[in-house]
């Protein structure tokens, strides 16, 4: 049998394989013969992407929700922060898929095959990727396959921690949410000796995401999530009367460990399995934009695109000893958390977390925050070689 060959493969066809795909599309490659795999259809409302900018996004149309307000709560502590010239917006995953898809209409030269992955093969001059369904050869494969028993194994010697958020999409029967802010972090619940906050995204005075959210390295057991959404519902936002109308759960990696760029010489990582999700934060839908655009742009010009993902050795040390914390002092979060909303303003701390603004603006976060856990945890980091 002929093995069919495209100029492209994309394995996995989620928010990193689709954005490159319209990238490509708007570049002078836009006929490239692609290939685009994924197992599910994407057809439905899965994900629900939150970022903050200051600049305009091509996705700017598609923007379900925006707000030019953030609260921040704690037990000591709680204001609303405007947000200048910055925006935090809201992209759900079926209007990001939808809008992809209808783009890529007007380019036949452009496949989606709906398959599972099975395996990759490198050859001398490309590689091919195995499914269910046969087998595609191409010189360049951009795969977004996150295998996490296999990340988790080869960072053993690194920190590992997942972020991990229950979401309700809930109705209350009584306006009781500000649609101009999002509650970017509530600590008012529980800590258990964790990092544990809820987000809060208002779709109108009656509707929002609550979303319940935890650093650590084990995933609770399922009932523990909908009991807490459901004390945050009574006890802090004093709703009682309310329905659901979806749900959402999520496991995000965040670990220090840098991830290969490549699978092998034809065969470049790209989203979280690329290095895309900040490792403090788990910020990925803005750095997955940046990455595939770059790596488009790679192409275009004639370059390769084995382009990294991951922070700078800098920041990578900054989350380390962030990560450090939350993995074996996870108490001190809200109080970390407090400090560094309360002594800094939203454009130092975006900046801080966008890994954009300079030494000046790192020293000043970093100055701003109680040292001695940070000091602590640096030399545990050295000492235990984590970094």
């Amino acid at each position: 049998m002929t093995m069919k060959t495209y100029d492209f493969i994309i394995a996995g066809g989620g928010a990193s394989g689709l954005s490159l795909a319209y990238y490509l599309s708007l570049s002078s490659l836009s006929n490239s013969n692609v290939l685009i795999i994924d197992k599910d259809r994407k057809n439905k409302n899965d994900r629900t992407w939150g970022f903050w900018t200051n600049q305009k996004t091509a996705f700017d149309p598609i923007v379900h929700l925006k707000f030019d307000k953030l609260e921040f709560h704690s037990s000591t502590f709680s204001k609303s922060f405007d947000l200048a010239d910055y925006r935090y917006n809201v992209i759900r995953g079926i209007d990001f898929y939808q809008m992809i898809k209808n783009h890529l209409v007007d380019f036949p030269n452009v496949e989606f095959l709906n398959a599972s992955i099975t395996g990759f093969q490198e050859e001398t001059e490309g590689a091919i990727v195995h499914t269910d369904l046969g087998n595609f050869k191409a010189k360049w494969v951009f795969s977004s396959i996150f295998d996490e028993k296999e990340i988790v194994e080869a960072a053993k010697s690194k920190l590992y921690l997942r972020q991990h958020f229950k979401g309700w999409f809930v109705r209350s029967d009584k306006p009781v949410f500000d649609t101009n802010t999002f509650r970017m972090f509530d600590f008012r619940t529980p800590q258990h000796g964790l990092m544990r906050f809820f987000y809060v995204i208002p779709s109108s005075p009656t509707e929002a995401l609550v979303e319940y959210t935890l650093f650590s390295e084990h995933l609770l057991e399922k009932p523990l999530y909908d009991e807490a959404i459901r004390h945050y519902l009574a006890d802090v936002l004093n709703i009682t009367n309310y329905t659901i109308q979806e749900e959402e759960f999520g496991v995000i990696p965040m670990t220090n460990y840098v991830f290969p760029v490549t699978r092998g010489k034809h065969i470049v990582q790209i989203g979280s399995a690329g290095g895309s999700s900040k490792p403090s934060s788990g910020y990925t839908f803005l750095r997955i934009l940046k990455h595939t655009q770059k790596i488009a742009q790679a192409l275009e010009e004639g370059r390769s695109p084995v382009i990294s993902a991951n922070s700078s050795s800098r920041y990578r040390f900054f989350d380390s000893v962030l990560l450090n914390i939350l993995k074996n002092e996870g108490y001190r979060s809200e109080r970390i958390f407090t400090i560094l909303f309360k002594n800094n303003t939203i454009r130092h701390i975006f900046n801080f977390l966008d890994e954009e603004g300079g030494l000046a603006n790192d020293l000043k976060i970093i100055t701003s925050l109680p040292p001695w856990p940070f000091l602590k945890s640096t030399v545990d980091i050295i000492r235990c070689q984590k970094i």
